[in-house]
């Protein structure tokens, strides 16, 4: 049987002799993948010495009970003796691996370049997080030579896989065989029905509040800061709502300050994280009447189709990922980025006229039910499996 290597970005931590600390998120795909696959399955990371990858999901696993091996190497020279007896590669944009598509070429390897973030969304990510201006500029120049080893790479692969519009409309143009996939880890089980829809929009003539929600990471790069501002901006244009955060990050404290002072308390709600199965996915699919989205940058979030699948459709920032979604499908509403008053003015006309949540939900609903987890894992997989044939 053919093995298939994959050499992602993220590093791993080895805890002890036979437990690494790893993503919850990451496992789960590299499961599916051995699931799919039903060959030898390997995972070739970067050791880390810090005990946690900076994700909400972090776990400790036993190796010996995972359905793949997991091999730690440097990124250098000595990846090519961790891949020798691979016959696939899934790698992605990373600095390090710049040379591994050309090395797989030689050795008559199929080389899959993953493709995650575009190089606007990159230099968004900069923009929020790197506030002196001769170092975002240095970052931006650095990022600008990185993206065109990255369509080299496009080029010279022998199968693109392209999480998100951003970047399949990029390179889409310089591989034939470009796969876009919606990358989240909705599984069939968990998409909701109309039932619930209909249930949760009973109330068209807009008596009740709005019921507004987020959920992620709350950081600068997530345009966390801004909800409060869109909070605030309601308030002021008389529409009645509430707004439920859920997830934890740096500007929490600052968050809860922001409330204190501006009166919002029981109006925005802080929760906190919560379980995702258990608890977030039954409060967004019965209580949720529109999800706001602040992102600033164009990254492939998990959120998009976590929150479709509840039948929930999203308002938010005009970020590449979002605006690619709503381009192509009526389930959910852009204003420009940065702009949180100009959100706040688009919720409140979807409170007038709440038809149109019902209808986004429906629309929403149908998108996640076409790019579940084993939908997208299993195009992705059948692809490679053409390259073997």
């Amino acid at each position: 049987m053919p093995t298939l290597a994959v050499v992602p970005s993220l590093a791993a931590h080895q805890v002890a002799p036979g437990q690494v600390l790893l993503t919850k998120k990451f496992v789960d795909g590299m499961i599916k993948y051995a699931e799919l696959w039903r060959g030898p399955v390997v995972a070739v990371m970067r050791p880390q010495s810090e005990a946690s990858t900076g994700n909400l999901d972090d776990a400790v696993f036993q190796t010996d009970q995972l359905p793949f091996e997991i091999r730690f190497t440097p990124f250098d020279k000595s990846i090519y003796s961790a891949l020798a007896d691979a016959d696939a590669v899934m790698l992605g944009g990373d600095d390090l691996l710049n040379n591994l598509t050309v090395w797989c070429n030689k050795q008559g390897k199929k080389a899959v370049f993953v493709s995650e973030y575009s190089l606007k969304t990159r230099m968004q990510i900069i923009d929020a997080e790197v506030s002196n201006p001769f170092i975002r500029w240095r970052k931006y120049l650095w990022e600008w030579r990185q993206e065109q080893r990255n369509r080299r790479n496009v080029v010279l692969a022998d199968a693109v896989q392209c999480n998100g519009t951003p970047t399949f409309d990029t390179y889409r143009h310089l591989n034939a065989n470009t796969l876009l996939f919606l990358d989240s880890r909705v599984t069939s089980d968990m998409v909701t029905d109309e039932a619930v829809i209909n249930a949760r929009t009973a109330d068209l003539n807009g008596h009740t509040p709005i019921r507004l929600a987020y959920s992620g990471r709350l950081t600068a790069m997530k345009g966390a800061d801004d909800l409060v501002k869109v909070a605030m901006e309601l308030r002021r244009l008389s529409i009645p709502f509430t707004l439920d955060v859920y997830g934890d990050g740096d500007l929490r404290p600052i968050m809860t300050q922001q409330i204190r002072d501006t009166g919002l308390e029981g109006i925005v709600r802080l929760h906190g994280i919560i379980d995702y199965a258990t608890e977030l996915l039954p409060a967004i699919r019965s209580s949720v009447d529109l999800f706001v989205c602040c992102h600033r940058q164009g990254d492939p979030s998990c959120t998009y189709l976590e929150t479709f699948a509840c039948g929930v459709p999203i308002a938010g920032y005009a970020n590449e990922a979002l605006s690619g979604l709503t381009r192509d499908h009526d389930v959910g509403w852009t204003t420009p980025l940065n702009r949180p008053e100009l959100l706040a003015q688009s919720i409140a006309g979807l409170h007038r006229e709440r038809a149109q949540l019902r209808t986004a939900g429906s629309a929403a609903l149908q998108l996640a039910r076409q790019h579940t987890f084993e939908k997208e894992f299993g195009a992705r997989i059948s692809q490679i499996r053409e390259l073997m044939s």
